[in-house]
């Protein structure tokens, strides 16, 4: 599927950290993803984590971009996200013992086939 262009729909949402959990060099975060603009979000949702260190593994990555950043794929419930809808969505990640603080920015991508 290469060629096909992903729309950056960060701009249109409201992301929210809902819950974070770390045990034992694993992390959760919870985000609660609400459409606020006045169009809907639609096709499949990536969850792209920027800025991960080689110390961090997106333990459920759907995949890697072209550029080697991992992210989750959202199957939008009915293919969208309309105005005002919100999801939750979880993000796992493993951490190498001693690493540094992990720190990531999230990139929402709208799109098919693999960035």
């Amino acid at each position: 599927d290469a060629g096909l262009e992903f729309l950056d729909v960060t701009g249109r949402v409201h992301i929210t950290l809902t819950d974070r959990s770390i045990h034992g060099g694993r992390r959760q975060d919870v985000y609660t993803i609400t459409n606020n603009s006045d169009s809907p979000v639609d096709t499949h949702l990536l969850l792209v984590a920027t800025g991960l260190s080689f110390d961090d593994e997106m333990e459920n990555a759907s995949g890697r971009t072209t550029s080697g950043v991992p992210y989750l794929r959202v199957f939008l419930p009915n293919g969208v996200l309309l105005p005002g809808q919100s999801i939750v969505e979880t993000l796992r990640f493993k951490q190498k013992p001693h690493a540094p603080p992990m720190t990531y920015t999230l990139i929402l991508l709208s799109g098919q086939g693999n960035p």
